[in-house]
């Protein structure tokens, strides 16, 4: 009679996706004076935007595979998915941060902090899925790949956070580094599954 609805929860979940993949935008204004300090700072600010987007778009592709096949979310998967989300909405501030503070240990800290928050309980939201389903012994190659993929991300952003620390200046291009080594983890997976499955 009382159940979790499955569409109610896909909904807010994208809502919240979208919410925060527009306010990170807004950080960027527009100059007053076309100089090249103020297209500098504007190209910084566009540059940060879109690896942030990058970042939050991959979370948004993994969440949206992660409750794809769940029918009826048990209360302690939404739960964590709700502290899940409340990572998330930290990235626009954190981007902003970031934005304010680009060399500097501090946003590099604050940044990586988050990603690394949100792929812990990214990570943990796996395994409660994988737990519901019947433990690993029931996940397609693909679910491996997609947990894999999840296990990396987790430990990618401890790297970040230590680059924070060590070379804060640095960040962005590891993150890209990053995304980008996911991407081809990803690939070489399935290449490798496609020739032994």
């Amino acid at each position: 009679m009382f159940q979790n609805s499955h569409s109610r929860l896909v909904a807010i979940f994208d809502g919240v996706f979208a919410v925060v993949l527009t306010l990170m935008v807004l950080d960027i204004d527009v100059p007053e004076r076309i100089t090249w300090a103020t297209m500098s700072a504007t190209g910084w600010k566009v540059l940060l935007y879109m690896i942030s987007f990058g970042v939050v778009a991959q979370y948004w592709i993994y969440h949206q595979e992660l409750f794809h096949a769940i029918k009826e979310p048990t209360i302690q998967l939404l739960v964590y998915n709700f502290i899940y989300l409340g990572f998330i909405c930290l990235t626009p501030f954190a981007t902003s941060f970031l934005s304010d503070h680009p060399r500097e240990q501090a946003g590099a800290l604050m940044f990586a902090g988050v990603i690394f928050l949100v792929d812990a309980a990214q990570f943990i939201l796996f395994r409660l899925v994988i737990r519901a389903g019947g433990g690993r012994a029931q996940l397609t190659p693909h679910d491996q790949e997609e947990y894999r993929g999840a296990a990396t991300m987790l430990i990618i952003s401890g790297v970040y956070i230590m680059v924070g620390l060590i070379l804060p200046q640095w960040l962005l291009l590891v993150i890209v580094l990053g995304l980008f080594g996911r991407t081809v983890q990803t690939h070489l997976w399935r290449r490798w599954a496609a020739r032994h499955g």
